[in-house]
């Protein structure tokens, strides 16, 4: 049930992924509305009961709780134990609270929202409108916008701007070195990823690694003897990250790996048939990423992007047996 007098006027939701939407989301909802957004969850809690925090604005102490919902959203700790708390507050009949997003198309809705219940696609409402309808649900449940004053203006002024700092400073040593660890992390992610494949038996796929501080290429390779994938880290000089990026290349064919140069031949050219890029981010939480070059709406941990490549993989391998990639000439 709804506390009587709430803390918040609006709970949000999300994945980790999603956190540039759901800080844009955060800004303009807390000019006149007070918001319950933790990009760093538990982090934030300090000296709390983590699960019990999370779970309260959702169940009981906010006007309004939006979801930002893709596929795998529930299925995360922290957005599994809000789900649990948003279902709780829905079925004891506040179902007038939840503001459901869908980021995507293709994902499946959950099977517990009723389908006569009032969602919002993102990709046909943006952020404008999505905005003025939660402003009018918390209008709805008893909540009053207020005016954005001086002090709040600076406020998130001075997060902003403290925010484009740690990002400007992620060329220093200091952020060269955690840009590479997590280059090593994303290459370590996918060789486990791939043994849990390899461990079902449905698909074998080949990898080989080469990860060495100073060289100008670091690379990660795939192939299950067919089709082949290579992921490069691409960094022209050790101190700058100009002109820097990881770099997805797919092959229409076996590819070599660099320990067997020496002693095999490829009776066929692998062509190249996709290039995909990626560069480091840095997320609210302050924690060290990646996002698709040109997308200002996604950050990818370490091991997402791992579990995006090898799903890419797999992907491959199918195209590639149902005909769909064109196959080298001998």
């Amino acid at each position: 049930m709804l506390d009587d007098n709430p803390n918040f006027d609006v709970a949000i939701s999300f994945l980790a992924k999603d956190e540039p939407i759901a800080n844009d989301l955060y800004t303009e909802l807390s000019r006149s509305l007070n918001v319950f957004y933790f990009p760093n969850k538990q982090e934030n809690l300090a000296g709390t009961d983590g699960m019990e925090s999370m779970r309260k604005p959702f169940l009981s102490d906010s006007r309004v709780m939006v979801v930002l919902y893709r596929d795998s959203w529930g299925k995360t700790r922290w957005t599994a134990i809000e789900e649990t708390a948003i279902k709780d507050a829905c079925f004891n009949g506040n179902w007038n609270r939840l503001f459901f997003v869908a980021l995507d198309r293709t994902s499946p809705l959950p099977k517990w929202l009723p389908e006569y219940h009032v969602r919002y696609n993102w990709e046909d409402f943006g952020m404008d409108q999505i905005v003025g309808a939660i402003k009018a649900r918390v209008v709805d449940n008893g909540g009053r916008p207020a005016p954005l004053t001086p002090r709040r203006r600076a406020e998130i002024l001075n997060a902003d701007e403290q925010y484009r700092f740690d990002k400007s400073r992620m060329g220093s040593p200091e952020g060269i070195a955690r840009i590479l660890r997590n280059v090593k992390q994303l290459f370590t992610e996918i060789e486990k990823q791939c043994d849990e494949v390899n461990s079902q038996g449905d698909l074998q796929i080949r990898y080989e690694s080469d990860f060495r501080e100073g060289q100008v290429h670091q690379s990660c390779m795939l192939t299950d003897n067919r089709v082949g994938m290579t992921l490069s880290w691409f960094q022209e000089y050790g101190n700058v990250l100009d002109d820097s990026g990881l770099i997805v290349h797919e092959y229409n064919s076996r590819i070599l790996f660099h320990s067997e140069v020496s002693h095999l031949m490829l009776t066929t050219k692998p062509n190249r048939i996709s290039e995909t890029k990626y560069e480091p981010e840095l997320s609210r939480a302050r924690e060290y990423g990646w996002k698709k070059r040109g997308s200002s709406t996604e950050f990818l941990t370490s091991s997402g992007l791992a579990a995006r490549c090898v799903v890419q993989f797999i992907d491959l391998v199918d195209r590639y047996s149902t005909g769909k990639v064109r196959r080298p000439s001998l």
